[in-house]
């Protein structure tokens, strides 16, 4: 076995990139999410191991904002987060599993006219919890072939306020339940290379509490109309990953997805355009020690025909297993 700074081999490289479907979950617009798959995340864990991971993440976003009575205003949303994860690979039925819950915290800052001409802020604090469970139907190690399905839960256990949904939702939770499905498919190639596949489909709870795109005109000016029922089509993404194990402890990736679907109304109106991204991505993941995994990504925009367009996304995660 190699030493820890020199890189991992056999049963330790395993360990270090057997992460079970170890997502970043984004919320990159207020009424709909977007769930990427790191690289490598389509191999199955060996049973027993344990992850505890810490993860930043920034992402901007830049547009104009429909609030309601013709008016469209200027706006940029910077979103941070920080998430704790703890997850345990383990045997179901016979095949390799995985499960881990995920607690953000989460800061909002909002510039432009949302800002200035509605006094606009954006929240700060503890998100929205998940939990998710992914299996392996198929995990061939000898050939490197994988196949997986996953479910996520995420609940609405976050900081949330009414008065931050002029626009779009600037609060650390979203006051609803969603769910989502996924399935991937993970296969080692030649020289070094990995490819997956994985496409997933998100749907939403209502949301009895959401001003969004609606105010009213009196004699003080514009001000935000009563709360209604948020409501959100299903949203779907794809996407495929092509990584290089350049060393034993080091691999780069590049990543491509789509993001369609999402469209949303308030109190039973006109249904909002989806959300219509490509997105692609970069990625550097090494391996400090045996036990110890630095993840870095950065994300940036094809084409965006959205309300909302992606400028940025970094994410930081190191990862511990025991």
């Amino acid at each position: 076995m190699v030493g820890n700074t020199r890189g991992i081999t056999g049963r330790w490289r395993t360990w270090v990139i057997g992460v079970a479907f170890v997502v970043l979950v984004g919320f990159y617009a207020d009424r709909v999410s977007a769930l990427d798959l790191g690289p490598l995340s389509g191999i199955a864990p060996p049973e027993g191991v344990t992850g505890l991971s810490l993860e930043g993440s920034e992402r901007s976003l830049s547009g104009r904002l429909d609030v309601g009575a013709g008016m469209n205003v200027d706006a940029t949303i910077e979103r941070r987060s920080a998430n704790l994860r703890l997850g345990r690979g383990f045997s179901l039925a016979g095949q390799p599993a995985y499960v881990y819950g995920e607690i953000p915290f989460i800061d909002y800052d909002l510039s432009g006219q949302a800002a200035s001409q509605f006094d606009l802020d954006g929240g700060r604090g503890v998100g929205d919890a998940a939990l998710a469970l992914a299996v392996w139907p198929l995990a061939d190690r000898v050939r490197g072939r994988f196949v997986g399905v996953a479910g996520y839960l995420i609940a609405p256990t976050g900081e949330y306020d009414a008065g931050r949904t002029l626009g779009a939702n600037l609060n650390p939770g979203s006051n609803r339940y969603a769910g989502i499905f996924q399935m991937g498919l993970h296969q080692r190639l030649p020289a070094g290379f990995e490819w997956s596949l994985a496409a997933d489909v998100m749907v939403f709870g209502d949301n009895d509490d959401y001003i969004g795109d609606r105010v009213t005109v009196g004699p003080g000016g514009l001000t935000p109309a009563r709360p209604a029922t948020l409501e959100v089509k299903p949203y779907s993404s794809y996407q495929t990953a092509l990584a290089w194990r350049a060393h034993p402890a080091v691999t780069l990736a590049a990543s491509y997805y789509l993001d369609r679907g999402g469209a949303a109304r308030i109190n039973g109106g006109d249904w909002s355009a989806s959300v219509n991204r490509d997105r692609y991505g970069f990625w550097g993941l090494v391996a400090l020690n045996r036990r110890t995994q630095l993840n870095i990504s950065v994300k940036r925009v094809a084409s965006d025909r959205s309300a909302l367009s992606l400028d940025s996304a970094v994410q930081i995660r190191l990862v511990r297993f025991f």
